[in-house]
């Protein structure tokens, strides 16, 4: 049951519930600057976790974190290389966001495709965590600061009054706290304790899964003719097969050199209004449904599940609030949408942001009223909103490769709003004399996932949206639809100029190495609307690329020359052949 000592009679100032990457880092923080911590898990490490794939808003929170709370480790899940030395070889590369589109009883047509880049150095690649790892490491990590745990721990009984938290669990024993933070996920027991769960989710998404880690998964890419015309491999990204209503996640964690981890991430996720469950086995299941597909039937042909298939009906839930009276929820055990962006991560690092800040302060002053905390309940609800909004479109978008083609422009352009309001905040955290009485984490245009506060964009989105609607109620055809949504995003000036002219036909943003990394930052700090140009790009520049940069470099050096090498061309570079082998 222990994994770290515990005081008889302790009163901790926080309890986690939940040891998976969110409650660890949060336990991490919070032990660093002198609060009591126990972290609780009702399982043991390592185990099965999903939520592998990182996206570039995600890498640069955990660099925040990591410089405005002193704990330099967090930095260390920042990107592949830095993940690949201090936490290990068991993690893939993500290079990447690819998507294919499919039809039944046809190959792919390498037209009906499209693939936005994650960042390369000195900012990414991004990663394909092997989350067993991972978050393993960061608990140990928070007991290295001070923090207790305890494995194997149900707890049975929470009551919560104006003086603190009491906790008991199944074994019997009591813990007492200032103030409990839920990292449970789904399983959530405050959501249970409190009946927070709404009955039936306040969200549009309604889609259900399957799910495994499989060995023998080949490379895409070789699967199909390089006809495409993508400029980044395919198996070192995340690989988004896409079909009517539906959609599959490839996440190879064996997609580069050095990786000692031969198992791929598999998902399979389904609109359940037009893919109802079936009752087969969800093997079985998986094997019907890409039988239909042949070019992903192909991709899995010698390919065998490392552990039991599992399902879910439907993944969506909601919950009436994330913070209450000497407590709060992490995002995901508030709600959940859909893997769809990869956004999980990130959610839930805006918030460890916020709640950090607050917890750190509610120890000094003995202030845990829930006022405290509310933007935490308002910001939480807001971003789950906005990704239930983009993934519920896609979904819709999925039943035409051109209206998918469009919807998938404004998450394109929200996924390079969000990242650089990111490295702003990075900026002036390292900048800063006293980074926690920073409050600019929490203001326009830099606390929304997906630079959805940006006037401009919020416009473009909602009209995009109305038009997607418009199809849904067969108002238009998707063709239609589609040809207004490429209108509207002309129109708004938001597509950066340094991706090249818009058009159906032009399917990737090109590249995100130095050179298109600076001249996308100055079009965004220059030439681009006018919030935009008023907000971003100000406190952060070229100057603090190329000094991350040289940071970066220094430690790769120091690491390994080979390690650089690799680094410094991806630097430059975005095509290679690192990955040839099945």
């Amino acid at each position: 049951m222990l994994v770290s000592a515990l005081q008889a009679g302790t009163r901790y100032d926080v309890v986690i519930l939940g040891t998976g990457i969110g409650g660890t880092i949060l336990g991490a923080i919070l032990a660093r600057h002198g609060q009591k911590v126990l972290l609780i898990e009702q399982g043991v490490h390592p185990r099965f976790t999903i939520g592998e794939s990182t996206i570039p808003e995600t890498t640069i929170l955990f660099r925040i974190l990591a410089a405005r709370y002193g704990v330099p480790e967090i930095g260390n899940l920042a990107t592949y290389q830095r993940l690949n030395r201090y936490v290990g070889a068991s993690h893939g590369v993500k290079r990447n966001f690819s998507f294919m589109y499919h039809r039944p009883g046809q190959a792919q047509r390498p037209e009906e495709s499209s693939q936005y880049p994650t960042a390369a150095p000195p900012y990414g690649p991004d990663v394909h965590m092997f989350r067993q790892d991972v978050d393993a490491y960061m608990l140990q990590v928070a007991m290295s600061y001070g923090a207790s745990a305890v494995m194997r721990t149900e707890v049975t009984e929470v009551a919560i009054d104006k003086d603190g938290v009491r906790l008991r669990t199944k074994q019997g024993t009591e813990f007492t706290a200032s103030y409990v933070v839920d990292a449970g996920g789904l399983k959530s027991m405050l959501a249970q304790t409190f009946g927070l769960r709404d009955q039936q989710p306040k969200l549009r998404t309604r889609s259900r899964s399957l799910f495994t880690h499989m060995v023998g998964v080949k490379p895409y890419d070789a699967c199909i003719p390089k006809t495409h015309g993508l400029f980044s491999p395919l198996s070192q990204g995340t690989l988004h097969h896409v079909f009517d209503r539906g959609w599959m996640w490839v996440i190879p964690f064996n997609n580069h050199p050095t990786s000692t981890n031969r198992l791929v991430s598999v998902g399979l996720n389904l609109d359940i209004d037009h893919h109802p469950r079936t009752g087969l086995p969800p093997e079985e299941e998986f094997r019907q449904f890409i039988s239909r597909y042949p070019s992903i039937a192909e991709q899995f042909k010698d390919a065998t599940a490392a552990q039991p298939w599992m399902s879910s009906d439907q993944l969506q839930f909601s919950s009436q609030t994330a913070v209450g009276e000497r407590f709060c929820m992490l995002p995901h055990a508030f709600g959940f949408v859909d893997p769809l962006f990869s956004s999980g991560l990130g959610v839930t690092m805006f918030a460890i942001n916020a709640i950090a800040v607050r917890l750190i302060r509610a120890a000094t002053d003995g202030d845990y009223s829930a006022e405290r905390f509310a933007y935490v309940d308002t910001w939480t609800k807001k971003n789950i909103d906005f990704y239930d909004r983009l993934v519920s479109g896609a979904y819709l978008s999925f039943t035409d490769f051109a209206l998918w083609n469009a919807w998938h422009r404004l998450w394109m352009i929200g996924g390079m709003l969000g990242p650089f309001g990111q490295m702003e905040i990075h900026q002036r955290i390292v900048n800063s004399p006293s980074p926690l009485t920073e409050s600019i984490t929490e203001s326009f245009p830099y606390r929304a996932a997906q630079g959805y506060e940006l006037p401009e964009f919020a416009a473009l989105f909602d009209a995009a949206e109305s038009e997607l609607h418009a199809y849904r109620d067969g108002r238009c055809s998707s063709k239609e639809a589609a040809t207004r949504i490429f209108a509207q995003i002309e129109r708004s000036g938001l597509w950066p100029k340094p991706w090249g002219a818009l058009s159906p036909e032009r399917r990737s943003a090109g590249t995100f190495t130095l050179l298109p990394l600076l001249k996308l930052a100055l079009w965004l700090g220059h030439k681009s609307p006018g919030s935009a140009r008023k907000y971003y790009f100000k406190q952060f520049g070229a100057k603090d690329v190329l000094k991350e940069l040289a940071r970066e470099n220094l430690l790769q050096l120091k690491h390994a020359s080979t390690s650089y090498a690799v680094m410094a061309r991806d630097t430059a570079l975005d095509w290679n052949s690192d990955w040839s082998h099945p």
